[in-house]
């Protein structure tokens, strides 16, 4: 009893939730863990102030989330990625993920428009992965150890360091425990 107590409280430690709002005029919910930074820190296309070399910044974040708008449920994987040069990309399964055990899933990929950021003059690309039922369950219960995402003529390897792959599961059961919850009741 006392060892899952424990769990429990190291478990609502590490739980992060950034957004757990429900709207009370058409019972929309929305669970979203907060970001998990992927990959390596790459070199941006900026010059650091003082001239003698790149500045460096975080190759990808992801964003694990739950959604329930008029009875439609489903889990999100949205990546926020940035690459040196613009690349073309449609919505279909353009996004794939590799357990550290060996399995590929491809996900549905639904991108955004990419942006370019003159501070980093870098492009930006966002794109967010509807994540069935039962990858749910294999990235609550599996590390991801890289994610793929195929650009027209050009594919992009996100590696992540065993920190990372702990983190962005740790997102996954996060969200899982905050849909559990129940809201409190309002008068």
């Amino acid at each position: 009893m006392l060892f899952s107590g424990l769990m429990q409280a190291q478990s609502q430690a590490q739980c992060k939730i950034a957004l757990n709002t429900l709207d009370e005029f058409d019972t929309t919910r929305l669970i979203a863990a907060a970001p998990v930074v992927l990959g390596y820190l790459v070199p941006t296309g900026a010059l650091a102030e003082d001239l003698d070399g790149n500045i460096y910044a975080e190759e990808a974040k992801a964003i694990f989330s739950y959604a329930d708008e008029n009875n439609i449920r489903s889990f999100f994987l949205t990546l926020g990625v940035i690459e040196h040069k613009f690349h073309m990309i449609d919505k279909g399964y353009t996004v794939m993920i590799k357990y550290v055990d060996g399995p590929i899933q491809q996900l549905l990929n639904v991108p955004d428009d990419p942006e370019f950021d003159r501070d980093l003059i870098m492009w930006k690309f966002m794109h967010t992965c509807v994540i069935p039922l039962e990858v749910f369950h294999m990235m609550k219960n599996t590390r991801v150890e890289k994610i793929r995402i195929v650009y027209d003529g050009y594919k992009s390897t996100i590696v992540l360091s065993e920190k990372q792959q702990i983190a962005l599961q740790n997102a996954v059961k996060c969200v899982e425990e905050a849909l559990r919850e129940k809201l409190p009741v309002r008068p």
